[in-house]
């Protein structure tokens, strides 16, 4: 698929991709920028995630190297109508204090194979959308 470059042609899809059972979202997925920040594609950046005994977690890879550890569970996100989406939350204990602050939210546009997230940062308690990105799923 070929995203626009638009936010508001972003936040229009996003909008009308479906909530993904969180279930799909396990194994490996390329990350790839929409918007404003350059993308990592070139660096091989991935997002994994798995389930342990107790939830389910994930954390991201660019050349080769783990960053950026996270949970994932289901969340509303209050953007946009109370939109119900995945969420993704850096604020684990192993991670550096200024990834604590990134939220990602993730909606689905093609099932088990291609989803699209904002990429949000608490700025004193309040979300400032950052930018937009896929994930693809790497079989």
């Amino acid at each position: 698929m070929k995203f626009p470059w638009s936010y508001k042609k972003l936040n229009k899809i996003f909008l009308h991709a479906r909530y993904p059972d969180i279930n799909e979202l396990q194994g490996e997925f390329l990350v790839d920028i929409l918007s404003f920040l350059p993308s990592l594609k070139r660096f091989s950046h991935r997002k994994v995630m798995y389930t342990t005994a107790k939830t389910q977690l994930g954390h991201n890879v660019i050349s080769g190297r783990k960053w950026g550890r996270f949970s994932v569970s289901e969340g509303t996100f209050k953007e946009s109508d109370f939109l119900k989406s995945v969420r993704l939350n850096y604020d684990l204990d192993n991670n550096f204090f200024l990834l604590k602050y990134i939220r990602d939210y993730i909606r689905c546009l093609e099932e088990n194979t291609l989803y699209i997230g904002k990429f949000y940062y608490l700025v004193h308690g309040y979300p400032v959308l950052i930018g937009y990105f896929s994930l693809k799923k790497i079989q």
